[in-house]
């Protein structure tokens, strides 16, 4: 399977997965794969979006069972730590759901869980709010609002102008019927989930309610920090992956959203210790 990847770091390391959010692609991920230089790190664009569009319809299961078989093909070891921004979020539980077994970690950032309050308005507002701003001016408006770096910005407004009102009204439809899997009772690997200070409640929620199934599951706060935090604190948002892959203590500014747990380590199946390079 062939799928557009920005590929980084030192292959034959363990392998980071990092998956972009709904309005931008695997670009946002490019200071990441700078940073992590010592790892394998691998951002492709999602399978129905960015330079991976022909590839047909987004749909979040299908989305989870091709990274699947890509992990498989494509990481250390057949197995990553999952790392996933708003829908590449929902698409990494989604993956760690359907296919535990190459799933190492999974961090979920900015992911919506719960139903949204008058969904049809939000839709129909975020079509009207897209048709309104496809234009150059608007949308080198709407990526300084969100704090896109200059550097980025060329290819954000590309892919902006290239949306469709058929393919936005699908993703959001998609994003918008992700739940908390009933699974994640089940899962054995580490879950941490974060959000942004300045980020809304039901995202304060849904973060909660991803990691509390999980035994070991960790959620956290980053202060004042707004949807998009990883472009604005891009240090503190490595620091915390370092620790995460290396199972090192977390950076203490994080705030807590669930009661002290102990994390759980990963089990993994005696036939898949062989396969893994940690």
């Amino acid at each position: 399977m062939t799928l557009f990847t920005r590929e980084g770091g030192t292959p034959g390391q363990p392998t980071v997965l990092l998956l972009h959010g709904a309005s931008v692609s695997s670009w946002m991920w490019s200071d990441t794969l700078d940073s992590l230089a010592d790892l394998h790190t691998l951002a492709p664009d999602l399978p129905g979006l960015g330079k991976n569009a022909p590839m047909g319809r987004f749909n979040l299961n299908g989305a989870a069972d091709q990274l699947a078989a890509f992990i498989r093909a494509q990481a250390t070891g057949q197995q990553a730590h999952v790392v996933g921004h708003s829908l590449g979020g929902a698409v990494a539980a989604q993956l760690l759901a359907r296919h535990p077994e190459v799933v190492r970690s999974a961090v979920l950032m900015g992911v919506t869980a719960e139903p949204l309050p008058f969904e049809r308005t939000f839709v129909a507002f975020t079509l009207a709010l897209s048709a309104a701003t496809r234009s150059r001016r608007l949308l080198n408006w709407q990526a300084k609002a969100l704090g896109i770096p200059e550097v980025h910005r060329a290819q954000f407004m590309a892919e902006g102008l290239a949306q469709t009102r058929p393919g936005l009204e699908n993703v959001l439809k998609e994003a918008m019927a992700f739940r908390v899997p009933p699974v994640f009772a089940q899962v054995t690997v580490p879950v941490l989930t974060l959000v942004g200070a300045r980020e809304g409640g039901i995202n304060h929620r849904s973060a909660r309610a991803l990691a509390q199934p999980v035994p070991g599951g960790q959620a956290y706060e980053v202060p004042r920090a707004g949807h998009a935090w990883m472009a604005t604190q891009p240090d503190l948002f490595h620091a915390i992956l370092r620790a995460w892959v290396a199972q090192a203590p977390l950076p203490d500014t994080l705030r807590p959203l669930l009661p002290s747990r102990t994390p759980q380590q990963p089990t993994v199946p005696a036939c898949q210790m062989r396969r893994q390079h940690l």
